[in-house]
């Protein structure tokens, strides 16, 4: 829903800061005060087309602002919490600069989000309903076919899978002997070779030790010698060589700090870490010792592996930078092959699956439909009894739905031919005819903006369980009604309200009396120029306003009449 609205230099408006009610948002004023400007700023931000003559007179640009709170997912990042921001700045030049959450994007972008959020119905060009690629979904949604949708989408994908899978065999099977030739030399090639994922990562590694075996030998016991064996020398005091190793002072020394601590039991933890210290220093010495035997000086091995590696590098230059692509190669190839010689067979069991599909296919449809109708049915007679409450009695209201015949179409029935899309084989359109005589005519052919806003309001009241937009705005929803009618429109917004936020502008008191916030819209001259401006309206503000609506005199008569009307 809208929280806020800010709008700056836009028409008659210098600056305005408005904050919403999730519930019924009524605004009012005397005509001509500039109330459908505000909804027009509103449409904006979301997107809808406008000219430079909206910037206010001796600006450089005006601009609009809303922070929304979404009530349904949105598909896009944001570092805002659960806030969006969306703002469009309209410079005098004719340059449009459109920014969500302060991101610039484009007006498409803009159109794309908002149609998310806010449904515009009145004379503007934003309204959901009158898109009908949304009137099947709605219908769907309506009558809780979701299942029937979800089959008729995966028969449709297995038989796309199908296709393709069919055109790629016969790709394959028109190409040249040269190429099956080529394809049997590769696969051949490939499985001789035997390649392994990870295998050159071992081999590399194995190499690296194999051409460095002498020293790695030698090295190892060097560092055997040392620990424990023989390596070390010098003279003893006697002046003779002295073989003693490292571990063998060790050793000594451990015994030796050993009878000290039965002295003196304070040395007996530096014992116990001397004697720590050379147990570990003899299990290194064991496995330097073993891993100097297992040092293999194979000049065999050493040219077998840089042989493999040397195919391995050959391979990449045809079948990849690595095993894994060569493998992935490998089994493309194959399968390649396979379509080859097999090709045939494969394309009879393939067109087989196909034709199967296809009578699925047209079963679902036929089952879809059927259902889609009855739903219709019930939408419709629904719509109408809506319509019927708002004072729109003898208006029709149809919701077509009609299989749409393709000559190339896949389906047949009755000799003729339809086309299967993603969501069956219907197209399915909101009809109406407002006035005894009229033809039935799709939603945007409605002219009269007070009857788009009662057909909308008809239609979100019926759909309002599937109809997942947030923000309703409704401009002239009073147009061409009073009385009772108006107090069922008024009852019907509550209604709605209740499920969504709705923005209305009325100049009926039946109407405005059920504001959950109710703002007055007023122009004015200051320092020689003419302004509009906005406000909430406090509970004794209110009592004025619906008195002015009602009869336009502030007496205490219409003041008493505007307190019982608003106590209802």
């Amino acid at each position: 829903m809208i929280e806020t609205i800010s709008i700056r230099n836009i028409a008659l408006i210098n600056e305005l800061e408005l904050e919403l009610s999730p519930g019924l948002n009524i605004f009012t004023g005397e005509t001509g005060a500039g109330k459908s400007v505000i909804l027009r700023s509103i449409g904006l931000v979301l997107g809808e087309r406008t000219s430079v003559d909206i910037v206010r007179a001796n600006t450089d640009y005006g601009s609009v602002e809303v922070s929304v709170n979404p009530t349904t997912s949105i598909p896009i990042d944001t570092d805002f919490g659960d806030d969006l921001f969306l703002s469009r700045q309209i410079s005098a030049n004719g340059r449009s600069r459109c920014r969500i959450n302060g991101e610039l994007v484009n007006l498409k972008q803009l159109e794309e989000i908002g149609s998310l959020l806010v449904d515009i119905h009145g004379q503007h060009e934003h309204q959901s309903l009158f898109k009908t690629e949304t009137h099947l979904k709605l219908l769907d949604d309506f009558g809780e076919l979701e299942a029937e949708c979800n089959n008729i989408k995966k028969t449709y994908h297995q038989l796309l899978d199908l296709q393709r899978e069919l055109d790629s065999i016969l790709h394959t099977i028109s190409s040249s002997e040269r190429e099956k030739e080529l394809l049997e030399f590769e696969v051949k090639e490939l499985n001789a070779a035997d390649l392994q994922d990870g295998e050159e990562e071992e081999l590399t590694s194995e190499i690296t030790v194999l051409n460095n075996a002498e020293q790695l030998y030698e090295s190892a016991n060097m560092v055997y010698d040392q620990l424990d064996g023989e390596g070390q020398s010098g003279l003893s005091g006697t002046g003779s060589v002295d073989h003693t190793s490292t571990l063998q002072y060790l050793r000594d020394s451990a015994k030796s700090l050993a009878k000290l601590a039965e002295i003196d039991s304070s040395l007996i933890e530096l014992s116990e870490r001397i004697d720590s210290t050379l147990y570990e220093l003899e299990d290194i010495s064991t496995q330097i010792r073993q891993y100097a035997d297992t040092i293999d000086f194979n000049p065999n091995r050493l040219a077998e592996v840089s042989d493999r590696l040397e195919l391995i590098s050959k391979f990449k230059r045809r079948y990849g930078n690595t095993i894994s692509d060569m493998l992935t190669y490998q089994s493309d190839a194959e399968k390649k092959l396979e379509n080859i010689e097999l090709g045939s067979e494969k394309i009879d069991i393939i067109n087989q699956q196909i034709r199967e599909l296809k009578e699925l296919a047209l079963q679902l449809c036929i089952t879809l439909s059927d259902k889609r109708k009855t739903v219709a049915t019930k939408l419709s007679t629904m719509v109408e009894k809506e319509l019927q409450e708002l004072g729109m009695e003898k208006a029709k209201f149809l919701t077509a739905v009609n299989p749409i015949q393709d000559d190339n179409g896949i389906l047949q029935i009755d000799g003729k031919r339809y086309g299967l899309r993603e969501h069956g084989m219907d197209n399915v359109e909101f009809l109406i005819a407002p006035n005894v005589g009229s033809e039935l005519r799709p939603l945007a052919k409605i002219a009269s903006g007070g009857e788009i806003s009662r057909v909308m309001l008809a239609l979100k009241t019926v759909l309002i369980q599937v109809d997942n937009i947030p923000t309703v705005l409704f401009d002239e929803i009073d147009s061409g009604i009073g009385g009772k009618i108006a107090d069922i429109v008024g009852e019907k917004l509550k209604e709605l309200a209740r499920t969504a936020q709705v923005i209305c502008i009325t100049h009926l008191p039946q109407i405005a009396r059920f504001a959950d916030r109710h703002f007055l819209v007023e122009k004015d001259v200051i320092d020689d120029n003419t302004v509009i401006s906005a406000k909430p309206l406090t509970e004794s503000e209110r009592v004025t306003e619906i008195s002015r609506m009602h009869g336009g005199i502030e007496s205490e008569v219409g003041l008493a009449h505007a307190r019982e009307l608003l106590k209802k």
